[in-house]
């Protein structure tokens, strides 16, 4: 009697633990990432934003995807999208008639872009990934530090109602430039300082721009200055965040000419 309770009892053992198995094997080859709503992407922190609070960061601990992939877990990438010379080669999109591109990193790019909205003469404003190493990257990628993107704002402007020295401005005004992969709280390559030029022109006035600022500052301003690469759109949620309401669903004006405060998340 006592052979059988034995022998049921490790029978039911070994079947528990088999699908305990099937399950974690089954959660870590799930074909697509986990998407992440806006309202669960970000999570607060104390303020201490260069300009206002520090970006949210996620707080629950969970294995690498970068990890898990190497060893053979999660979503298998086709094979272009590990082709380097993809996301090195130009941005070849081309603006609206009449208009120009220009490419700007400085850190989380909700708040730059908005700053970037309110400049008279820009007439479209979009968030992204450039600079990286990795083709058709998500954000997660991208917040994993591996994939060495920058988040950027990508402008469209009328170079007839505002010249790329007022799109300069708005750009120094908005961040510390002296701080290294770091803007605040907000630490990582993605959130490095760069200008990211499409013409000899505009990498011209980047470059005496940059000059302009150094004898305004005591420390070292560590921008760099690279012609723009491709640039990949941003999941459609970051898009205009800000003016839609961000996290807490308070509209912030991108109205010509605001100089509201900008609230770095909602």
């Amino acid at each position: 009697m006592l052979l059988k309770l034995l022998t049921a009892t490790c029978s039911s053992c070994t079947t528990t633990s088999s699908s305990l198995l099937v399950f974690i094997s089954s959660s870590f080859s799930s074909p697509s990432k986990t998407k992440f709503l806006p309202s669960l992407s970000r999570f607060s922190v104390k303020p201490s934003c260069f300009f206002s609070q520090s970006r949210p960061r996620i707080a629950f601990n969970r294995p690498s995807m970068n990890l898990l992939n190497r060893l053979g877990f999660g979503s298998t990438r086709a094979p272009e999208n590990m082709d380097s010379s993809i996301p090195q080669g130009p941005d070849d999109d081309i603006p609206a008639p009449g208009q120009q591109f220009a490419q700007f990193g400085a850190g989380c790019f909700w708040g730059v872009e908005l700053a970037f909205q309110r400049v008279p003469g820009v007439t479209k404003t979009e968030v992204g990934y450039t600079q990286g190493l990795l083709h058709n990257p998500s954000y997660e990628d991208v917040c994993s530090g591996t994939s060495s993107h920058s988040e950027v704002v990508r402008i469209q402007y009328d170079p007839k109602q505002c010249g790329y020295e007022s799109l300069l401005d708005a750009f120094w005004a908005r961040h510390d430039p002296t701080t290294l992969n770091r803007q605040g709280n907000d630490v990582g390559t993605q959130y490095r300082s760069g200008i990211y030029y499409y013409t000899p022109e505009q990498e011209k006035a980047a470059r005496e721009s940059l000059e302009e600022q150094q004898k305004q500052l005591n420390r070292k301003i560590v921008t760099e200055i690279l012609p723009a690469k491709k640039f990949y759109r941003a999941e459609e949620y970051h898009q205009q965040y800000l003016e839609k309401g961000g996290r807490f669903g308070f509209k912030q004006s991108a109205v010509k000419g605001c100089n509201d405060p900008i609230r770095c998340y909602g």
